[in-house]
């Protein structure tokens, strides 16, 4: 019943609906051990939907940068919260790659001592 017209008003329209509806009956013992084999194993990471509101020009720049990536918007965005659920645990201040890469150009090279 998607419409208000496919409610049933009368009890006479309630009476039709509920001969029309059937019922089927429980699955057996090897039917349901079967259907409690096909859920992920206890303790297994589940993945959660959310749902969430992003300003138009957020939601380009996470499509910008998950394209630089490499990787789709749903996994830039599930990195950017370890991101910063880590740096909250730890104390840690993440850097980008190219911060990373311009700190290590500005190393002097080891002198090899004989």
């Amino acid at each position: 019943m998607s419409h208000d017209s496919d409610v049933p008003r009368t009890a006479e329209q309630v009476a039709a609906f509920m001969d029309g509806l059937s019922f089927e009956a429980p699955p057996g013992p090897q039917e349901e051990q079967a259907l409690l084999d096909s859920l992920p194993p206890a303790g297994s990471s589940v993945m959660v939907v959310r749902s969430l509101r992003l300003p138009a020009e957020l939601d380009e720049a996470v499509a910008v940068a998950a394209k630089a990536a490499e990787v789709p918007k749903t996994a830039w965005i599930r990195q950017a919260i370890e991101m910063a659920l880590a740096v909250q645990a730890e104390d840690d201040q993440p850097i980008s790659r190219a911060e990373a890469l311009r700190a290590l150009t500005l190393l002097r090279p080891a002198r090899h001592v004989a």
